[in-house]
Order: C-alpha cells, then structure tokens, then sequence
C-alpha cells in the first residue's frame, strides 16, 4: 500500500457555524492503481485533492500514510514530503499557469525551487515535455499561444517533471472536447506505463472513469456513498 487516508474531514466556517466539506473519508492506493473518485458538483472530490497536498486543513483525527511514513497532516512543513512523492494537475491549465513565463520558465520553476541546476532542470524539462507530446519549438512561447489541451500537457509536465510516484488529476478533461478528451486519457495511460505512476482521477463523467480506473470511490456531500 502507498496511501492510506483514514477519517480524512474537512470543516469551514459560516455564519451557521461549522459545516463539514469532507467527512471521515477512507480510502487506500496500491502502486499502479488509478483512483476514480466520483460525484457530482460540490460533493467533495476536489478537496480531497487539496487535502492530500496542503491546500486545505484537516480536522484533527484523521490519519495519514504515504509509501509507509506517517505524515502529519495537520502541520503544513509535513508537506514537503508529500509534494516529492505527490503532485496535482488542476482542471483549468491556463488559469494555473503564469501568463508571464515561457514554458521552459513554467516546467522548470519547481526543479530551480529545490535547487537543481539550470543546465539539469532545462535537460529534465525537455524531456517530460517530449513525454507529454510537446516539440522544442515550444518551450519558448508562453500559455496563450496554445489551445488548451496543449495546456493540459504543460500542466501534466509541470507536474511530472518532479517525478512523483501518485499523479492526482483534478477534472484535467472538463473543459475539453471529446476527441481532445480522449487524447488526453491516452496520454494519460501512456505516461502511467512509462513512469510506473499511480493515479487518483477526480471526475464526474462515468465513461472517462471507465475507460482509465481500476477503482472507483463515489462521494455525495461530503462523505463517502455507500451502495
């Protein structure tokens, strides 16, 4: 088992008080799997994404284990051992990309943060973006000059480029036509057998899940649904 998430529950605040966005989700990932995780709008999908990388607290309780090694998931340091083994592609590419920065400046911004070389950033860059599907001649335009599911790529680059071992795809096919869909989920399925990655894919669209999961959690406000 790589993860493991028991009793994950998120709360936020309102002028009613306490209202639950997430409560006592369980679920576990063996190496290879790919992870549906399904309901409709609102039901919670996207922040057990956020959940799983810091974008949003726990409650306290609930416990948390990557590749064996308890991470506390209520201290955000302990992040930084999630985001070398865990990374997120976000459904809206051009929204999450900067407008300012070229595609090479884009991929290797999160190898410069860790200290890698330039020399060494720009050579894995060129490489992942040669993975997802993207030429040389793009590696100096910047997001505009792209459609969007060649942003999509730039996204699946930035955040392979780190070599995590789980891939989480938040809805990454939403916003495209079907033909360029499906172009994608095959880029998908390509990249997970060439870098022996395990996915969790958010979605609310049952034929994508069929065609890419082998496991499927369905969520409806907040909790898990229970057939």
């Amino acid at each position: 088992m790589i993860l493991n998430v028991q009793n994950l529950s998120v709360t936020f605040r309102s002028k009613g008080g306490v209202v639950y966005a997430l409560k006592n989700i369980c679920f576990s990932l063996e190496k290879g799997d790919v992870l549906a995780l399904a309901g409709e709008s609102g039901s919670g999908k996207s922040t057990v994404a956020n959940a799983l990388v810091g974008l949003v607290p726990w409650e306290q309780g609930g416990t948390y284990e990557l590749f064996g090694e308890k991470i506390n998931p209520y201290q955000k340091k302990s992040f930084s051992i999630v985001r070398s083994k865990m990374q997120m592609a976000f459904q809206d590419p051009y929204s999450s990309l900067n407008p300012r920065n070229t595609v090479m400046e884009i991929v290797t911004a999160p190898l410069l943060a860790r200290g890698i070389s330039k020399n060494e950033a720009t050579k894995k860059a060129k490489r992942m973006l040669d993975l997802v599907g993207l030429s040389n001649a793009d590696v100096h335009k910047f997001p505009h000059a792209f459609s969007g599911g060649q942003r999509q790529r730039i996204g699946l680059a930035r955040a392979l480029v780190l070599e995590p071992k789980i891939l989480i795809c938040d809805e990454i096919t939403s916003a495209l036509d079907v033909s360029v869909q499906a172009q994608i989920l095959h880029l998908i399925n390509d990249l997970q057998n060439e870098l022996e990655l395990s996915l969790i894919f958010i979605s609310h669209d049952i034929d994508v899940m069929e065609m890419i999961a082998n496991k499927v959690l369905r969520l409806s406000n907040g909790e898990v649904e229970v057939d």
